[in-house]
């Protein structure tokens, strides 16, 4: 039998300097350590949730379109996501995945990127391609550019179901957003973790030029890519690949944008190109010219039987006003 009580255990070491540290920061303060045990935990706590909401909302979080990215995402942020469509020569569709395969994309239940175009509708980010510009494909009855099938096959082909980082810039007129990409290099290099940049190796392989527009040019935040595009615009130039490979006078996409009035502009007669000085697709300029007319004139109508309707109900509600003013003055 114990004729003592058992000695108390010994004390462990953190325990010494936690007791240590709420002594100090007591006489510091003048507080008590009994309300020094409540208001350290209580810190703790709300400096740990602080921490994992910080983490989470710029780590974490999945951002399903263009218009939800924060507006301070740009030029300090890159996201990281799966291509899953190319529409053009210079820009694609994004699903963005946060964390990839470290938070469990592709492995963890739920974690997976849809395949269906219902399931990806509003759920991914177009990203437009930083720094380059590809030959236009037919649009709005305009016919393609040379090359433009060809550029649109190399791109879907390098990025269909790849991983990319697109380093966010800016958003462009068509609530694109502009960034510089990333991606892994093939082979073992890419293993080793070694990255490439998008934009400097199409234009490398002659797919696209340098972005020759007078508004919004970017390049990227790293410095001198746009000294190292033109370098590779020039070599590719030099070897006569991919646009620069084409017979006959080159049409840059800018001046083909700047010919038809913009990539939204209306066709008219003034825009019709004979087939074989555009060298792309047959277009009936006429059809396109009367379609283009009779949306016109079916808007117009739509906007005079309005106008016949509001007249009519003006003068309606005059005549009401009238009667009941000669029934008041009765």
């Amino acid at each position: 039998m114990w004729t003592h009580p058992p000695p108390d255990p010994p004390e462990h070491p953190m325990m010494r300097k936690y007791t240590a540290f709420k002594s100090r920061i007591s006489e510091f303060t003048s507080i008590p350590v009994s309300t020094i045990d409540i208001i350290l935990p209580s810190v703790a706590t709300a400096t740990t949730t602080i921490a994992l909401i910080y983490v989470y909302r710029n780590f974490l979080k999945r951002y399903p379109d263009t218009n939800s990215i924060p507006p301070h995402f740009f030029r300090r942020k890159g996201l990281y996501g799966k291509v899953v469509s190319v529409g053009d020569a210079d820009n694609f569709r994004m699903y963005h995945t946060p964390g990839g395969k470290w938070a469990g994309w592709g492995w963890l239940p739920g974690r997976k990127v849809p395949e269906s175009r219902k399931e990806l509708k509003g759920q991914t980010i177009h990203v437009r391609i930083a720094g380059v510009d590809a030959p236009e494909g037919a649009h709005f009855g305009k016919p393609s550019q040379p090359h433009s099938s060809e550029s649109l096959a190399y791109l879907t082909n390098l990025l269909t179901s790849r991983n990319v980082r697109a380093h966010l810039l800016r958003r462009d007129q068509y609530e694109r957003i502009v960034c510089s990409v990333t991606m892994k290099r093939r082979g073992i290099l890419g293993l080793l973790g070694f990255k490439q940049d998008l934009g400097l190796v199409m234009l490398r392989d002659g797919i696209a030029q340098v972005y020759e527009g007078t508004y919004g040019i970017e390049f990227g935040k790293r410095e001198g890519m746009e000294r190292k595009y033109r370098a590779a615009e020039e070599d590719a130039r030099t070897r006569k690949v991919g646009i620069w490979g084409l017979k006959g006078k080159y049409e840059s996409p800018g001046q083909y944008k700047a010919r038809f009035g913009g990539k939204e502009g209306l066709f008219t007669p003034s825009t019709v190109v004979p087939e074989k000085a555009s060298g792309g697709e047959k277009v009936k300029g006429k059809r396109a010219v009367s379609s283009a007319t009779k949306g016109a004139v079916e808007v117009s109508k739509v906007q005079e039987r309005k106008r016949k309707i509001t007249t009519a109900e003006t003068m309606v509600n005059v005549a009401k006003r009238r009667k009941s003013d000669k029934s008041v003055g009765g």
